[in-house]
């Protein structure tokens, strides 16, 4: 009996400790609200590439993020490995491209996206004008938090008074020559894993130019879900019970 008693008190210790240390963990930096093997799916609501391409020029849409983007298609993500330090933050991602098939099939690209643990770490000034979205599609959690500390540039400002949300004005010219040929506004709107939700990008008069949001499961599914993995959870309780008593 004394054997037992030791065997759960050590599982319940290994247990109290692995949560300690992710608390640990938190405590120095920020954390990462995607897991491993989680997919993460956008769909295009609206392209407008006559518009882009009289603001980017006709490449726009050849590479990056954007590469490929039309209305109705969709863009997979799936989370590879993720990695946390007190200087890195860093995750890698498999890749399907804008796509009207609903069978995903072999991925595209395998990309890797990394971030200092401490966003004080950055320069100032800080843009994002090498991501052809201007705004990344994933930041660390809590992200609110994350993105009031960053030094932005002027094109920036960010608003956390309901959902994390990065709105963006970039003037004609701001990004290079005639880039971009008209004034534009970002609204991206991020949920509390720090996933990008909604990418809205307009020009004058409120003309929404770009729609991008996030799929989310139907709603009648995530009680499946949530059943299943309490099933899964009891069954490996039960399993380990068992097992103790032989």
């Amino acid at each position: 009996m004394k054997i037992k008693n030791f065997s759960l008190c050590s599982l319940l210790f290994f247990i109290l400790l692995t949560i300690n240390s992710i608390i640990i963990e938190n405590v120095y930096g920020y954390n990462v609200g995607i897991a491993q093997n989680q997919n993460l799916i956008w769909k295009c609501n609206v392209s407008n590439k006559f518009e882009m391409n009289a603001l980017f020029g006709s490449t726009w849409d050849d590479s990056g993020i954007f590469k490929n983007l039309s209305k109705g298609k969709r863009m997979k993500w799936e989370i590879n490995k993720v990695k946390i330090n007190e200087t890195f933050i860093s995750v890698n991602i498999s890749l399907w491209q804008w796509t009207f098939e609903k069978n995903w099939g072999i991925k595209d690209d395998n990309f890797q996206t990394i971030y200092f643990s401490n966003p004080g770490d950055y320069s100032q000034e800080l843009n994002f004008s090498s991501t052809t979205s201007l705004v990344p599609f994933w930041f660390p959690a809590p992200v609110g938090e994350f993105l009031g500390e960053l030094d932005l540039n002027n094109w920036y400002d960010v608003d956390n008074r309901v959902l994390p949300t990065l709105n963006v004005e970039i003037v004609k010219g701001d990004i290079g020559p005639n880039l971009p040929a008209k004034n534009i506004h970002i609204i991206a709107i991020y949920n509390d894993q720090g996933i990008l939700d909604s990418y809205k990008l307009y020009t004058k008069g409120n003309v929404v130019i770009i729609d991008i949001s996030l799929e989310h499961l139907p709603f009648y599914v995530l009680p499946t879900l949530i059943t299943l993995i309490l099933i899964f959870s009891l069954t490996v309780i039960f399993y380990i019970y068992k097992k103790r008593k032989k």
